[in-house]
């Protein structure tokens, strides 16, 4: 049976039941191959048809668009990982994103899924979107206070496209090839995401 969006989100968030639904979970920001493996065995397929324009019928609700950004914002980032697949959900996400935005709807989604609905326009290469990013999470800690800190991160991806235009760590993965500038960058720690 193909999952729906509510099968992602349960996966994603806990069930709506389960006190930790409202909270950050740590598997979400950090590399487990385990964690990537079970989201290429329950989704794969899913991630395909995500990425070659399918569900748009999801779309139809804020949390279907949620759902439809996990899969193309976080689950190629999670099974395609050093990739470009990690990357190639990007467009559609952000502009999903956008118009949920757009609409407010986003602000009908809890806090916690609210940064991924964000998390798009903070993993995007254009400095405007990167701004409405800063705008976004600032807005989502103010509304959140427990969420404050994500600003932090958006600020840290920021700086990373004021300076480069992109985002260097990807250069490896998408076949770009390194400035001398983003070669050095990327001998410090923490240059990658």
């Amino acid at each position: 049976m193909q999952p729906n969006p509510s099968a992602i989100l349960d996966f994603w968030f806990g069930p709506a039941t389960d006190p930790a639904h409202i909270h950050s979970r740590p598997e979400w920001f950090r590399k487990d191959p385990q964690h990537d493996a079970e989201i290429a065995r329950r989704f794969g397929p899913l991630i395909d048809e995500a990425l070659a324009c399918g569900l748009q019928d999801w779309t139809a609700t804020p949390t279907g668009t949620l759902a439809l950004i996990l899969v193309l914002d976080q689950f190629t980032r999670n099974t395609g990982r050093d990739t470009p697949r990690a990357f190639a959900g990007d467009p559609r996400a952000l502009s999903l994103a956008k118009s949920l935005v757009a609409s407010g709807a986003d602000r009908t989604l809890t806090g916690v899924q609210r940064q991924f609905v964000y998390l798009p326009f903070e993993h995007a290469e254009a400095l405007a979107d990167q701004d409405e990013s800063i705008r976004l999470f600032a807005q989502l800690g103010r509304d959140e206070p427990a969420l404050a800190g994500l600003l932090e991160w958006a600020e840290r991806h920021r700086v990373i496209v004021a300076r480069f235009g992109r985002f260097p760590h990807r250069n490896a993965a998408l076949g770009r090839t390194n400035t001398a500038e983003e070669a050095e960058f990327l001998k410090q720690p923490g240059s990658g995401f």
